[in-house]
């Protein structure tokens, strides 16, 4: 007869255990049977607790014990942790998250910002800090999600989500509907810019030139691409009041300060550069004999001056925000010779178009070189197209080579 098996009795198993009559192998806080189970597992307060002094159990745990899936963790304990300035007055109600908003602060803070960045110093600038002054002006915080949502229609192909095919969002018509609430509640704030607001309105400001220039316009019959960017020129031109209103609030903060300052550059042009505003001045000069009564030789002579410091700037490594000051410094008087597409202006305007392409993290210039310059070389006549000659390579490169006409 077969000798029986010496049996130890559980004597500090769990409560259900001891209901069910079986064997508890006495782990804690879980034992494996409750475990197994999913049930409660709950232990007389008189047993030891030999889960903190690390007791090894009395007989191994069954492999199909083992096997078994982990208990849930249980959260209960979250649920105590309230802050005391609630205490009485019930939970505190909190809009759903808006997923595709903090998609577009996240696109910011990585990328869209640093189209309005010149150097660290001002990087810091527009990736922190104006994000911060944003959290007190909804109309800044609506204007940073209408650029990165530009920006992400223009460098992001359509994403196709699901199983139905669905196109992802539409983040052009995410940043119109952005922009219509920040215009609206930047117009309440225009009257009265002050140290409170004046940051947060400077960086609106600059935010909706970018946005003017960066949103793409649709080539219909009707539209002018020289006509698109006078407007363009326009709008930088009034943004730059609203600026200068605001300057005295940005020069009183030291960490600020920096946005308005313009990093040194050599203003000497490579040789080919240069070549290209001489030809432009000559072609000044000649006017200049032709009609020396209605041609406003000083005009033109400051605007060829102000390109050629713009191409030092750019190949300097400076950024958009330099093209913007090309505009604010142009005359009113010049800005009506490109509107009436005088040549000579056209002829100018081309080689800042030709710039654009060039500039570093400018995702929209490559399509108002091609748009504006294509149409310059429309309205021109042979005797002015061959002062374009360069900026039409530049831009069209093969193409127009092989069919400069």
């Amino acid at each position: 007869m077969a000798q029986r098996r010496s049996h130890q009795k559980s004597r500090h198993g769990c409560i259900e255990c001891k209901r069910r009559r079986v064997k508890c192998d006495e782990s804690r806080p879980v034992c494996a049977n409750c475990a197994r189970r999913q049930t409660e597992c709950e232990y007389d307060s008189t047993g030891p607790l030999r889960w903190m002094t690390d007791e090894p159990s009395r007989s191994p745990r069954p492999l199909s014990d083992r096997q078994q899936p982990p208990p849930s963790p249980d959260f209960s304990l979250l649920g105590q942790f309230h802050s005391n300035s609630n205490i009485g007055n019930g939970d505190v109600a909190l809009p759903p998250l808006n997923i595709c908003d903090l998609e577009l602060m996240l696109h910011w803070v990585n990328e869209t910002h640093g189209v309005l960045s010149r150097s660290q110093k001002t990087n810091t600038i527009w990736r922190t800090y104006v994000p911060e002054e944003a959290l007190s002006h909804p109309f800044l915080m609506h204007g940073i999600l209408a650029l990165s949502a530009l920006h992400i229609a223009h460098t992001r192909a359509i994403i196709i989500i699901g199983d139905n095919g669905q196109n992802g969002r539409d983040y052009l018509q995410v940043a119109v509907t952005h922009q219509d609430q920040a215009l609206a509640l930047f117009r309440e704030q225009l009257g009265d810019i002050n140290p409170t607001n004046g940051k947060a309105m400077f960086a609106f400001a600059s935010i909706t030139v970018l946005y003017a220039f960066g949103f793409p316009r649709t080539p219909e019959l009707s539209s002018s691409a020289v006509g698109d960017l006078v407007q363009a020129f326009v709008l930088v031109r009034g943004v730059q009041q609203i600026l200068n209103r605001a300057m005295g609030n940005i020069f009183e903060d030291r960490a600020w300060s920096p946005i308005l300052e313009v990093d040194e550059y050599d203003p000497a042009l490579p040789i080919e550069a240069q070549a290209a505003i001489d030809r432009l001045h000559k072609a000044n000069e000649a006017c200049t004999r032709q009609d020396p009564i209605l041609h406003d030789s000083f005009l033109y002579q400051e605007a060829i001056d102000h390109l050629a410091d713009l191409i030092a700037a750019i190949n300097g490594g400076l950024g958009f925000t330099l093209v913007c000051r090309w505009a604010i410094k142009l005359q009113p008087a010049f800005v009506d010779r490109i509107r009436d597409r005088r040549p000579l202006a056209l002829a100018i305007l081309a080689y800042q178009c030709a710039l654009l392409p060039r500039l570093q993290d400018v995702w929209f210039g490559a399509e108002w070189g091609t748009r504006v310059l294509r149409e310059i070389w429309y309205v021109l006549d042979d005797h002015w197209r061959p002062l374009v000659h360069g900026c039409m390579e530049e831009i069209f490169g093969e193409q127009y080579l092989l069919n400069p006409g």
